[in-house]
Order: C-alpha cells, then sequence, then structure tokens
C-alpha cells in the first residue's frame, strides 16, 4: 500500500523533510475510498468514488472508520521518523509508544488481509 519511508531527497536544501506540512494517506484496496491525516494525525482529507454509493452506509462507516484509525497510526509513525531524524534517543521515542513501520505495516494487514 502506502509507504512511510522518508529520506534526505525528501526535501531539495538537503536539511530533511517538511514535517510539519506531511500527509498521511491510507487507501483501501480497491482504492475508493481513501483518508489523509497531517502531522498531529488530523483528517485532512477524503477520497471517495462515485462507485462507494453502491455499497450502502454502513460499509462505508466502517471503511471510514478503519482507513481513519490506519491513517492516524501512519502519522504516529511519520512521528517516530521525524524524532528519529531529529536524533530524539530510542528510550525517549519509545515513551511515546510509537508504532514502527513494521508494525504499521502488520496493522494494514491485519485489516486487509496479506499483501501480493
Amino acid at each position: 500500500m502506502n509507504g512511510t519511508h522518508f529520506d534526505e531527497s525528501d526535501d531539495a536544501t538537503g536539511t530533511g523533510p517538511d514535517w510539519v506540512k506531511r500527509t498521511y494517506e491510507v487507501f483501501n484496496p480497491d482504492n475508493t475510498v481513501g483518508v489523509a491525516c497531517n502531522r498531529d494525525g488530523e483528517i485532512v482529507g477524503l477520497h471517495l468514488t462515485d462507485e462507494v454509493r453502491e455499497y450502502g452506509d454502513t460499509w462505508l462507516t466502517a471503511e471510514l472508520l478503519k482507513l481513519a484509525r490506519l491513517a492516524h497510526q501512519k502519522s504516529r509513525v511519520g512521528l517516530r521518523a521525524e524524532m528519529e531524524h531529529k536524533g530524539a534517543r530510542p528510550y525517549t521515542i519509545d515513551a511515546f509508544d510509537l508504532p514502527t513501520e513494521a508494525a504499521y505495516r502488520a496493522m494494514e494487514d491485519a485489516e486487509f488481509g496479506t499483501r501480493s
């Protein structure tokens, strides 16, 4: 799905990514629904295709809630990456209980099944 890996190339100046402006997007496997969160984990965008109208309100509500939870967790992975990039000590990062990329991928796999 949507990777969360960051590197120096995210910023042309070489000073690192612009963490404040980052958004974290998650889409369902068929790309009919997506949710975007900002750095603070707040929802800043939704993506809905026309075909989701056919699936009904119950399905759409469940899908939006699932994706919102995942997008929030993805923003927390971004916060971990930001803290690591800025040199925070591992025990400080661990104190915030922030998920790793691997833990996030496991969450996504649990929601949508094994990747192919």
